[in-house]
């Protein structure tokens, strides 16, 4: 049985054309970008879920979840270091994929 998470949530999934982790955001799109991401509480995060999930039944995205997140000022990041890698992508070759951007520890 899966642990239930409480307090801040966003929402991630993976993009279906790339693969890429992403977060739903404050305007119903999806963005790499955590400091984009909605965030709701315990009474909120239903319906975020619900919203975002509908991206899914469009074949846009996959692998829809809420999970935990941490809030700096306005903008929420993954709680769980296994979501933060999931944003920032690879980290040990450069030739591979997506990047990290140089000020990535500042999130």
């Amino acid at each position: 049985m899966a642990k239930k998470i409480t307090g801040p949530q966003m929402i991630i999934a993976n993009r279906l054309d790339d693969g890429r982790a992403v977060f739903f955001t404050r305007n119903g799109g999806w963005s790499p970008e955590t400091d984009e991401a909605a965030y709701a509480d315990d009474d909120g995060i239903e319906a975020l879920l619900a919203e975002a999930t509908k991206s899914a039944d469009k074949n846009i995205v996959l692998s829809v979840e809420a999970i935990g997140a941490v809030l700096n000022g306005d903008k929420a990041y993954p709680a769980h270091i296994k979501h933060a890698m999931q944003a920032k992508g690879p980290s040990v070759r450069a030739d591979l994929g997506y990047q990290v951007s140089l000020d990535w520890e500042a999130n």
